[in-house]
């Protein structure tokens, strides 16, 4: 049997059919005796007299009416749905032709004088409110099943300096080491375009988990950080591959087709992924470029986490990085490593993804510049490839009560590692008091040129719904609301002499409400 209810734009085309007009914006309800117990919505006063009962007999009549006319057939009910299909067909033709048909050229009236026209900037002027909700409009926050099937956490915002943004994130659930149940989280840091960080976000996750799940649970962890190697050096080699046999492929100068596949080549990206096991409890953090993991470990003798790099930024002023570079290009350090600004050839980073610039020959760089609108060579380009997408691995053993912190070099150009947990740390406690700090507006002292950083006396721990927003807040100034405010009003392109697009992952691998530590570190009795 069909039921048949009624929607809102039935009811409403029946009751203008019949010049009705319904006495609240919810149905009254009448007492046994006939007199409306409730008013109109949000009156609060009993109606009085017989003219309202009279209007509430009616509306109660139109009532069944209504229920009468409603289609009582599958064969009504089908006629009626090919006839509301065939008026949007009518009215989607109708539009489309409205709107490709010239329109009259809008007449403007002369001002008086030019004083009197308006000269305003498009740039709007944020206030707190409107900043809090710039930040928050690409804020996530996820769970998962972490040791022991106890609920992980994990709280996600990207908040963009570039137009369009550069960076990019993933998270999953996905097989590992034997098939494993396993969580995988990708911050990629996107460079030059940001169509390298698209195909990370789309392919990596998928490569390792496809190399890890093929091994057996006793593979050794030197074995299984070779696979994770390796697969982030062959999805590198395939964007290299895709774009140089386009550009072999016959094609004529300013295809397309080229111009499409050589995109994630020309452009570059960062990779940041860490790989955690519940089952084992293991978690592996691969990294290429500068993006960084932190963990905040608990520690038991001092009450407090504690900063853990997981990672190690590979710029030239990795001393590693630079050893590295030399003995692979003997006789070039001088002149490819700036010293100073430890860049590469030019470039902020020592490995990454694309980059095609840093890696082909000079003649296929020189091709794809000619015939698809490339970049010139670097100077001094004698011995490539200066540049591998490897990534260096690291393994840490987790506690239920860590976290970890995993974001694009956005975050840490104005935040330390220590400064971060300690934000994060301040943020759990508050979440767990149920409600934020006091936050007291301070003033920012010294000039802007050389950025600033963000240090605990201006934390503002208020976003208790996200540890990732409340990190970019108190990066981007926290108590320092005119500092905050002037940070985020910015606009691309100036707002890159300000911030770089930042992306921020917060793990928590137990859900803080039940860890005994915190309990113990914020005086709430086990027994809870």
């Amino acid at each position: 049997m069909i039921r048949r209810p009624v929607g809102n734009a039935w009811a409403a085309r029946l009751l203008v059919n019949r010049g009705v007009r319904a006495p609240s914006a919810t149905w009254t309800r009448l007492s046994s005796t006939g007199t409306p117990k409730t008013s109109e919505a949000g009156a609060g006063k009993p109606f009085t007299g017989a003219a309202e009962a009279a209007r509430s007999s009616k509306w109660e009549r139109t009532k069944r009416r209504l229920w009468e006319e409603v289609p009582k057939t599958r064969e009504e009910w089908r006629r009626l749905i090919l006839l509301a299909i065939a008026i949007q067909i009518v009215w989607t033709v109708y539009d489309n032709v409205r709107d490709s048909a010239p329109s009259p050229v809008p007449p403007i009236e002369a001002a008086a004088s030019e004083e009197l026209v308006p000269v305003e900037s498009p740039v709007e002027v944020l206030d707190l409110k409107a900043a809090d909700a710039k930040l928050r409009k690409e804020a996530r926050s996820f769970v998962f099943e972490g040791q022991g099937k106890v609920q992980g956490r994990v709280d996600v915002v990207r908040v963009s300096s570039n137009h369009p943004v550069e960076d990019e994130w993933d998270l999953a659930v996905a097989k590992g080491v034997d098939g494993a149940k396993t969580l995988y989280s990708g911050v990629y840091d996107g460079h030059a375009g940001w169509a390298t960080s698209k195909v990370l976000k789309q392919s990596l996750v998928s490569y390792v988990s496809a190399a890890l799940s093929r091994m057996a649970a006793e593979t050794s962890g030197n074995v299984v950080d070779d696979a994770i190697k390796n697969a982030f050096v062959r999805l590198d080699d395939r964007i290299t591959a895709d774009a140089t046999n386009a550009i072999k492929a016959g094609y004529e100068p300013g295809a397309a087709e080229v111009i499409s596949a050589i995109a994630p080549a020309i452009a570059g990206s960062c990779a940041l992924l860490s790989i955690y096991d519940p089952q084992t409890s293991t978690l592996r953090t691969a990294v290429t470029g500068d993006s960084r993991a932190v963990r905040g470990a608990w520690s038991a003798t001092a009450q407090q986490f504690q900063a853990d790099q997981l990672s190690v930024d590979q710029t030239g002023f990795n001393k590693g990085e630079v050893d590295r570079i030399d003995r692979e290009h003997p006789g070039e350090k001088d002149d490819i490593l700036s010293p100073s600004s430890g860049r590469l050839l030019g470039l902020a980073v020592t490995r990454a993804f694309g980059d095609h610039r840093w890696k082909w020959t000079k003649e296929q760089i020189t091709t794809a510049k000619e015939d698809f609108y490339g970049t010139s060579p670097r100077p001094k380009y004698l011995t490539p490839p200066y540049m591998s997408a490897e990534p260096e691995v690291t393994t840490r053993q987790i506690q239920n009560d860590d976290f970890v912190i995993l974001a694009s070099d956005g975050l840490w150009d104005m935040i330390s590692n220590e400064d971060a947990v300690t934000c994060v740390s301040r943020w759990l406690a508050a979440k767990k008091a149920g409600k934020p700090e006091p936050v007291k507006e301070t003033k920012h002292v010294g000039g802007l040129q050389d950025g600033w950083m963000a240090t605990p006396e201006h934390f503002a721990i208020e976003d208790l719904d996200s540890a990732a927003v409340c990190l970019v807040k108190n990066a981007l100034g926290g108590s320092r609301r005119k500092l905050f405010l002037g940070a985020v009003t910015t606009y691309a392109p100036m707002s890159r002499n300000v911030r770089d697009d930042m992306t921020v992952q917060v793990i928590f691998f137990k859900d803080p409400y039940q860890s005994k530590a915190w309990r113990r570190a914020f005086g709430v009795s086990d027994s809870r």
